[in-house]
């Protein structure tokens, strides 16, 4: 080969590329292309394996967000692109799911009627169905039993708060019960058939077993607090509450109200309903549209509220991020206004908001103390100061899922994704209205239920889904997945990290998974 300006070969021997010919000006400097050549291919691959590494580390920090997620309560267990009936639900199994009392090994067991109208604490595996343990509590009752499907009467209820595990139960056990009007007698109305025993009994909701129990009157009404059965009765002379230690037994107070006594010119009707619950640290009883709050001491904390005000109309219940008392009012002129209250029913420290409460099905806790309701427009507050955080143009329809940092919620045009400390829109789907069902996550997207009943053929050509769930991706926005409902489910409802299913063709209740 010449010495001058010519070709000379260089094989790369480090892989499986091919011989290449580079142009080398000889000169008598040692050729020092091959450990260049080397270094770049060393370089590309260093950058691969990188970019590699980033994308594990993406992955796992994804992952991680998940599991996460996971133990959070409300969001789903993980599943693909197929659901599937578990098994039919029994009636117990119906009671459990929205009555149940869960322990701290994880068992959940309510109050349960027979075919025969007994009545046992039950205690009923959720995925298999099979009964765990049940205790008896009240024998067979034929009026009872024949009206299975139309009439209430007893319940039980616990110490614990929102997303807390029991430690004790107490249930009210009385063989009286309202028999619901069905449609064949609705002329009848409801009818109340009177007890002729009612005990409350205490129990170890880990194993059923009864801790004690004595007897109350048929129209008594119960609640647990601080380690207290508070027992509330009322009649024509005074609503009186008195309290038992849940430990012993034994009796620690009593609380008398004559103003609260029941208006026997009213009527049978008039006047004559009266509520009885626990809201945080105090016990709230309602007459009327009046509310008065206990302490567990037996004092009188409130006897200002009202459920309603300006001829309106309202309602009272407990918030289920912090169990406290919330009151939403409905005026007469259309404003809709909300009442947080503290847990121990503070006046100083009511918070009043616009609007009315959206309840979080699931909260990550990624945006601390945020409340969000919605009239008009949808508002964002601070739970504790009632200062107002930001507001967003859009008209919430459904519940809210707080999640890595975003709002999610429905509108009455589809989905939308807030920025939850900003509220700035970050992305919207737009949704025909026959598709716009309850949102729920299994923490890898946001998952909407739809159960399309026909619609339109606009509405079909606009991309209405069909019954089922549709995957979005929480951070896009685009769409992941379409999970189609099984045969005979119509609609799905999702409650305590449960996808329940109804049937299209009988009134069967389904778990699906």
């Amino acid at each position: 080969m010449a010495r001058g300006g010519g070709m000379q070969e260089v094989e790369l021997l480090d892989g499986d590329e091919p011989a290449v010919e580079l142009d080398v000006e000889q000169s008598g400097t040692p050729v020092r292309r091959r450990r260049g050549l080397r270094w770049v291919v060393a370089g590309a691959v260093a950058v691969a394996l990188s970019l590699a590494g980033t994308q594990w580390v993406v992955d796992a920090r994804e992952n991680a967000a998940i599991a996460r997620l996971s133990a959070v309560p409300g969001v789903l267990p993980a599943f693909g692109d197929e659901l599937t009936v578990v098994r039919t639900l029994t009636r117990a199994d119906v009671y459990a799911l929205w009555g149940g009392i869960t322990a701290a090994n994880g068992v959940s067991a309510s109050l349960d009627v027979a075919a025969d109208g007994s009545q046992a604490f039950v205690a009923v595996d959720r995925d298999s169905g099979e009964t765990l343990w049940s205790t008896p509590l009240l024998g067979p009752n034929a009026a009872r039993a024949a009206s299975l499907e139309n009439s209430f009467g007893g319940g039980c209820q616990s110490d614990a708060g929102p997303d807390e595990v029991a430690t004790v139960a107490v249930c009210l056990v009385t063989d009286g019960f309202t028999r619901y009007a069905t449609a064949e007698d609705s002329a009848g109305g409801d009818e109340r058939v009177p007890a002729t025993t009612t005990r409350a009994v205490v129990l170890d909701p880990e194993d059923g077993r009864v801790l004690y129990e004595r007897d109350v009157d048929a129209d008594a009404h119960l609640a647990v607090l601080n380690g207290l059965l508070l027992v509330g009765t009322r009649d024509a002379v005074r609503l009186e509450v008195v309290a038992y230690d849940l430990s012993t037994g034994d009796e620690r107070w009593t609380y008398d109200d004559p103003r609260a006594g029941m208006d026997e010119s009213a009527g049978e009707e008039g006047s004559q309903y009266w509520g009885f619950l626990r809201a945080g640290d105090v016990v709230v009883y309602s007459v009327g549209t009046s509310l008065g709050l206990l302490s567990a001491s037996g004092e009188s904390v409130r006897d200002d509220l009202w459920s309603t005000s300006d001829g309106g109309y309202g309602g009272y219940g407990t918030d289920a991020v912090t169990g406290n008392l919330v009151i939403q009012d409905y005026a007469t002129t259309g404003v809709q206004s909300t009442t947080l209250l503290a847990a121990d029913g503070d006046p100083d420290a009511d918070v009043q908001l616009e609007g009315g409460l959206i309840s979080f099905v699931v909260d990550d806790g990624s945006v601390p103390g945020l409340v969000v309701t919605s009239s008009d427009q949808v508002f964002a507050w601070d739970r504790r100061t009632g200062d107002p955080l930001w507001e967003a143009d859009l008209q919430a329809t459904g519940s809210v899922l707080v999640v890595r940092g975003r709002v999610y919620l429905t509108t009455g045009t589809g989905i939308a994704a807030l920025d939850g400390r900003t509220g700035a829109v970050v992305w919207t789907q737009d949704l025909p209205s026959s598709s716009i069902g309850a949102l729920a996550t299994d923490g890898r997207d946001l998952l909407l239920s739809s159960a399309f009943t026909g619609g339109s053929i606009d509405e079909l050509a606009a991309g209405a889904t069909a019954s089922g769930m549709t995957g979005y991706d929480l951070i896009t926005g685009d769409k992941t997945r379409f999970i189609p409902y099984p045969q005979d489910v119509f609609d799905v409802q999702v409650y305590g990290g449960m996808i329940i299913g109804w049937s299209a063709t009988s009134d069967d209740t389904y778990l699906l998974k």
